[in-house]
């Protein structure tokens, strides 16, 4: 008969003993996902362009710890935490870093989850080459570096691991009313090489898994449409919840594609997470 104790059958979504790697460490997404997996018992290392501000969401994180979770029966363990400097476009940057990580925290880095990346409006016909060849370096090259670098210790040892990379609905549908071809591009090559490296890996036993967001009203998010009403109100009215995320509606799927329990056998998906934008 098979097991079914309750251990065997209901997912565990803590994360004691693991390091996760968060680029994009010091942007709005990640404060909020970060502060979710330290509530789990993962040590963070917070990665980013800009080192001091990386440094502060690093020191913002570990305070939240002490003053949020100590003492919580359900949070027994805080992890510890580091800030790191690195352009995940350059694949020098990230082979350095992520060793340096992996030293620094006396472990081999387990969970990756790559939120780093940009986006530019311009209209196609006029797309500045130096521009496009830079955002497509850091959002798609940058994605397949750091997801190199993390699976390669992994593999020389043994050990399994999950990736989520950070994509958007943008890699399936074309947004509007603001053009942006290049991110798009850059996106839907995320999800595709989510679903290669899922099928390379597989017999590593690396899950990889992409969370493709819609529009999230992050600070960067609150800059762009303050001022233009009409902005939030074209996105919006194609979303049938009729209004943006919080970057807590997120940290479920996280807590899922990073499961070992909860999505031992999902690998190679896209999840979309979009209030119902892909529908209309």
């Amino acid at each position: 008969m098979a097991d079914l104790s309750y251990e065997n059958i209901v997912p565990s979504f803590r994360l004691d003993g693991r390091l996760a790697i968060v680029t994009g460490g010091s942007g709005g997404l990640a404060s909020v996902v970060s502060r979710a997996l330290m509530a789990k018992g993962a040590e963070i290392a917070l990665v980013d362009m800009n080192l001091e501000r990386t440094k502060k969401a690093a020191q913002e994180l570990e305070q939240w710890g002490q003053e949020v979770l100590k003492g919580r029966a359900d949070a027994p363990v805080i992890g510890a935490v580091s800030a790191w400097s690195c352009n995940i476009g350059s694949f020098e940057d990230v082979e350095q870093v992520f060793t340096n990580i992996n030293e620094k925290h006396d472990k081999i880095a387990d969970l990756l989850i790559n939120s780093a990346g940009y986006c530019e409006n311009y209209a196609a016909e006029e797309y500045p080459s130096m521009n496009a060849e830079q955002l497509m370096r850091v959002n798609s090259l940058g994605a397949f570096y750091v997801a190199q670098m993390f699976a390669r210790p992994l593999i020389a040892n043994n050990k399994p691991g999950s990736i989520i990379l950070i994509g958007s609905m943008s890699g399936t549908v074309v947004n509007d009313p603001q053009p942006q071809c290049i991110y798009n591009m850059a996106k839907a090559g995320v999800i595709h090489l989510t679903r290669s490296l899922a099928c390379e890996w597989a017999k590593y036993n690396i899950r990889v898994n992409t969370l493709s967001p819609g529009y999230i009203l992050t600070p960067l998010t609150r800059n762009v449409i303050s001022g233009h009403s009409e902005m939030k109100d074209a996105w919006e009215s194609k979303i049938p919840m009729n209004r943006m995320a919080e970057s807590k509606e997120f940290v479920g799927s996280i807590l899922y594609l990073a499961s070992d329990t909860a999505s031992s056998y999902t690998t190679g998906h896209n999840l979309v997470v979009d209030g119902g934008y892909e529908c209309w």
